[in-house]
Parts: C-alpha cells; sequence; structure tokens
C-alpha cells in the first residue's frame, strides 16, 4: 500500500511538497520524521509535516528513505514552525533545520575519481594540457567536486568532456547526519551464571559484579574488576552472560551539583507564587514579574515550576546570553535533579543531539537554554519562563530572523501555557501590555 506525505525540504524555496511513501499504510505516522527525498537533481533532507494530498494530474516522486528511528520533533511544533515562516517570511523547511540541533541534514554531494583510462591517457599524454591539469589532480587520489572545481579553476571546463571519455568518475555520495546517539555497551549475568563451576578467579568476580548489580557498562566493570572486558567474550560464548549496547548520553553539565533547600518566600513572593500557580492549567496567561536584581524572581521561577511538574507538566526557561545559563541551570538541577536538560549553541553537536532527545522522549521534563531553546521539543508546555525578557540578545540576527521573546509568548499561546516574563528593568512592550490589559 503506498500513501503520500507532505514535506517541508532542508532548503531555501517556499511552500511544502508532496511524496509518495512505498508500502505505508498510516503516513500520519510518518510526522516529524526525516526523510531523505529527491529534490531536482540531487536528494536532500526534508520533514514530514504529516499526510499528503497530491496535486491532480501529476505523477509523485518516491521518498528515497526514512531516516533516524523515529520523529525529531512532536506533532504538536508544526503548528510553531508555520508560525514562524509565515510570520517571518522564511521557508519553512529552513525554519524547522534550524530549530533542530546541528549535523542532522543530509544531502547530495559527489567525489571524482580517476579511471584506469585516465591513467593510461595521462601517462601517454592523451589530452589537453586543461585535461592532463585536471587528472593530475586526482592521482593521488579522490577528491570532492567542490574541491576538485575550487583546485582545477578554468580548467575545470574540462570535466564533462573527461567524464564522457571515462577518464574520470563522478561518485555520489551523502554528506552530513553527523549527529547520531552514542551507543555503550552493557552486560548482564544470565540466570544460571552464578552457579556456574570451574571458573577463573577473575571469571567469578565478573559474574558476582553483575549479579549484585543486575546491568553494568563494559567501562565500569572493567574499573571494579581489572582485565574484566578481556573475559566477557569468553563469558559470552559460554552462555553466562549477555552483552548488549544502549544509548549513553554525552553529559554537558561538568560536576555534580548538591541538592538546595527551598528558601522561606517573602510576602510579596507569595503572593505572586499564588497567582501564577492559580493560573497554570487553565489555558494561556501571560505574567510581567518585575524586581530588581536579587529580589528573588529565579525562586518564583523554581516555585511555579515545581508546580507545573507536580501537575504532570512541562516547563521551558530562556537565559539571554549562554554565560548566564550556567547559573540558572546549577539553581534548577539543586532543585529538580536530573529531570533538567539544556540546550544552546555552546554545546557541541553530540551534546545538543541527546538533550534534544531527552526532552522528546520525556526524559526531561523542564528544559533551559538560550534563544535557540524556544525550539525544544516538548508535545506540551504548562509553563514558558522567559527571564530578563528586556534584552536584545533574544533576537536573532542570522538566518531565521527571529525574536526568541516574542516566539515564547506565542507558543505559550498555542499550547494554552502560562507565559512568565521576568525583568528588574521592563522593555516598554512588556509595560504597554500590562497596562493595556493584556499581560
Amino acid at each position: 500500500m503506498n500513501s503520500t506525505v507532505e514535506v517541508a525540504v532542508a532548503m531555501p524555496v517556499r511552500g511544502t511538497f508532496t511524496y509518495l511513501v512505498e508500502g505505508a499504510s498510516d503516513p500520519a505516522a510518518l510526522t516529524g520524521t526525516r526523510v531523505l527525498v529527491p529534490f531536482g537533481r540531487r536528494r536532500v533532507t526534508g520533514y514530514v509535516l504529516g499526510p499528503g494530498s497530491p496535486p491532480a494530474g501529476k505523477d509523485l516522486k518516491p521518498v528515497a528513505r526514512v531516516l533516524g528511528d523515529g520523529p525529531i520533533f512532536p506533532p504538536a511544533m508544526i503548528v510553531l514552525f508555520r508560525w514562524a515562516a509565515d510570520y517571518y517570511k522564511h521557508p519553512l523547511g529552513d525554519v524547522i533545520q534550524t530549530a533542530l540541533p546541528g549535523g542532522l541534514t543530509l544531502a547530495d554531494s559527489a567525489a571524482y575519481q580517476l579511471t584506469d583510462a585516465g591513467r593510461e591517457a595521462l601517462a601517454a599524454g592523451d589530452a589537453d594540457a586543461a585535461g592532463r591539469r585536471v587528472m593530475g589532480l586526482l592521482e593521488a587520489g579522490p577528491r570532492p567536486e567542490r574541491t576538485l572545481r575550487r583546485m582545477a579553476g578554468p580548467d575545470a571546463k574540462t570535466i564533462p568532456a573527461l567524464e564522457r571519455r571515462g577518464c574520470i568518475h563522478r561518485q555520489p555520495l551523502l554528506r552530513g547526519g553527523s549527529a547520531r546517539p552514542r551507543q555503550e555497551r552493557w552486560a548482564r549475568a544470565r540466570a544460571a551464571a552464578v552457579a556456574a563451576e570451574g571458573l577463573s578467579a577473575t571469571k567469578r568476580a565478573v559474574l558476582e559484579e553483575l549479579a549484585h548489580a543486575g546491568e553494568l557498562p563494559v567501562r565500569a566493570l572493567a574499573r571494579r574488576v581489572p582485565r574484566a572486558a578481556a573475559h566477557l567474550r569468553a563469558l559470552r560464548e559460554a552462555g553466562l552472560v549477555d552483552i548488549f549496547e544502549r544509548q549513553a548520553y554525552r553529559d554537558p553539565f561538568g560536576e555534580a551539583i548538591v541538592p538546595d533547600t527551598p528558601p522561606v518566600l517573602t510576602a510579596d513572593q507569595e503572593r505572586v507564587v499564588a497567582d501564577v500557580c492559580a493560573a497554570l492549567g487553565g489555558g494561556f496567561r501571560a505574567f510581567l514579574l518585575s524586581g530588581v536584581t536579587g529580589s528573588g524572581k529565579t525562586e518564583v521561577y523554581m516555585r511555579a515550576a515545581a508546580r507545573a511538574l507536580a501537575e504532570g507538566r512541562s516547563v521551558l526557561v530562556l537565559v539571554p546570553e549562554i554565560a548566564l545559563i550556567s547559573q540558572m541551570e546549577r539553581r534548577f538541577r539543586a532543585r529538580f535533579g536530573e529531570c533538567v536538560a539544556v540546550l544552546h549553541s555552546g554545546l557541541s553537536e553530540g551534546e545538543r543531539f541527546d538533550q534534544w532527545g531527552r526532552v522528546l522522549r520525556g526524559e526531561a521534563r523542564i528544559a533551559i537554554g538560550a534563544r535557540s531553546a524556544v525550539f525544544a521539543p516538548f508535545a506540551e508546555l504548562s509553563l514558558v519562563i522567559v527571564d530578563e525578557e528586556h534584552d536584545g540578545s533574544y533576537k536573532q540576527e542570522t538566518g531565521l530572523h527571529y525574536n526568541a521573546r516574542d516566539l515564547a509568548l506565542v507558543r505559550a499561546r498555542q499550547l494554552g501555557a502560562v507565559a512568565l516574563l521576568g525583568s528588574a528593568t521592563p522593555s516598554l512592550q512588556a509595560l504597554y501590555s500590562v497596562r493595556a490589559g493584556k499581560y
């Protein structure tokens, strides 16, 4: 059975495109996944937005490949992507690519290599000077097409003729896609392993550690039992141990943080917390929290976040500068522990990919980050916090030009969440919205 899907391609082009998915009975199940699709003479990454409506009288191209193991963003985010594309007059596929962690986009590339016929022609001088120079650049090995054309300069015009003669060969390649899960080897003992006889002292120690812990990463096991890794293969072949892989997270946090004790609130803080918490779960509302530095705005944020978590909901916290994230992250982790994720451009591709996945799978219910974190892949939100809402750093000046503060309000409205804007020096827009009764 074949189905059709609507796809936004990761290219600077307007609109969306319909593709055929061969053998798919439920196109809605592909919503939020990355796909490799033909686009003109190339293949590019696309994002499935849902079932498609095929245009009448046109033959559809099929999806070349579904990328990844499942959706990379929840369907609830598509309305935000469409709104941003329309409001900021930006291609939809490029909006989605901007929102996602780096290293997920694949696109066609090519490399040229010298053939045997080309080596013979080069040795015999059976080519003009430009052709000999191009082939000479390939003697040491294949080169990417862009590199070859740049190095050949004006002589690059001979490349098509050399390819037709069979002197050089163009090999299609896929580039990109460097972000992927990190896998770590784990081991566990089988039920009958402890009763096994005739084992060495080291093998017995390995089995006892596994029996006590249940499962252990191989690296951790090797720290407990010297040379344990060298004995695992024999134990597996003897049917005493299972070795398997599990995703390992790259940790961006650094040292562990000691849990804190919530302080006693002041009367003003209690009143603010009561007002904000009463609004949670009741649809969209926006609040402006104005207080001088040191007045306890962050404690108000955390008390409201605690209520949202207690109700089984999620929280997004935006901070204007990466330098300020560390302080906010430490405060929230000391209060809420491992359910906090961080998202900002200072992370490596792998770290950002892992943190994005934790939010997507619901393992982290609080996300803290700079402006790009406004796209954190929450399927639902109860509370959106924008600290230092007046700060101009919330404006993205390259690529997709957006204001994360404004997008945070839009996202809160779309998801029926509470938006809490905080500042010691509120922006004129926020003050006007309060006086107009909007906040």
